[in-house]
């Protein structure tokens, strides 16, 4: 998704694999990219725009956490 907020046009995307920013800043925060992720709902989804300049691996785990049981969510290990 690049730089990009949540837009309706992301309900006639049809993707396996989804990467999301959910850092919030110039971008969608982690709620709207929850949002963006159900309204295609890829196979798998990739948080990203966390952990620098933007945005908490709690950003990431917030992701995680609401899309889990609904589609698979990686997390790069930022350790």
């Amino acid at each position: 998704a690049g730089d990009t907020d949540r837009i309706p046009e992301m309900k006639k995307v049809e993707t396996d694999i989804a990467l999301l920013p959910v850092g919030g800043h110039y971008t969608m925060n982690a709620d709207e990219a929850i949002q963006a992720a159900m309204d295609f709902k890829p196979a798998l989804a990739i948080p990203m725009h966390y952990g620098g300049a933007v945005g908490t691996i709690k950003d990431a785990e917030k992701f995680r956490n609401a899309l889990k049981g609904k589609l698979d969510v990686l997390i790069k290990n930022r350790e």
